[in-house]
């Protein structure tokens, strides 16, 4: 039996349209990626905060004013975290001097200040490490995706941000810290976390 004129064409309206819906589905995935990896407040002035760090005392934004300051959104839910932050531990142990002197402040997306200190701990992070329990400061700086790594300079301006800080960014991580890429290197040891 042959099918019918009407089938035939439907079947062909058909396989369009789902050759169409899949494209769109692929173009807006691809935009969803670069937006959620935008770092919106390049250029501008970074918001203000304050916090209550892991050891109990008040961080904010004012303390580190004249200096160069990273700020890592991160989680101890996010297994992409954890190789970053151990990285950035190293880093800030090993090359800041006199010479290169900048600050790292970790932001925890998390929920249980628990969490967040026993990965402290187990990492040896060497800079404060903050709990953003209600995603405050992670919604007034735009973040989409964790890790995100921004510098901000002595007025306050962020000046580089980035989604991860995979080997392809370390470089412009590096340069607008005053260093080497070659510091970016990294002793295998970082603590497990939860899982995604």
């Amino acid at each position: 039996m042959r099918p019918s004129s009407v089938a035939i064409a439907g079947g062909v309206i058909l396989a369009g349209f789902t050759v169409w819906i899949t494209h769109r589905a692929k173009a807006l995935e691809r935009d969803l990626d670069v937006t959620s990896q935008k770092i919106v407040l390049l250029d501008k002035s970074a918001p203000d905060f304050h916090l209550t760090a892991s050891d109990g005392r008040t961080v904010s934004l004012a303390d580190y004013r004249g200096r160069k300051l990273v700020l890592v959104f991160w989680a101890t839910w996010n297994n992409g975290s954890h190789p970053e932050m151990l990285m950035l531990g190293q880093l800030y142990g090993r090359a800041r001097t006199p010479e290169n002197d900048f600050e790292i402040v970790g932001i925890a997306v998390d929920d249980t200040l628990a969490a967040v200190k026993q990965f402290a701990a187990d990492s040896k992070l060497p800079f404060p490490v903050v709990l953003d329990r209600n995603r405050e400061l992670t919604n007034a700086y735009q973040i989409r995706t964790l890790p995100t790594a921004l510098v901000i300079d002595g007025d306050g301006k962020v000046i580089y941000g980035g989604a991860g800080l995979a080997r392809d960014r370390q470089g412009e991580f590096a340069r607008h810290l005053g260093l080497r890429p070659g510091d970016f290197r990294m002793e295998m040891g970082a603590p497990r976390g939860r899982g995604n």
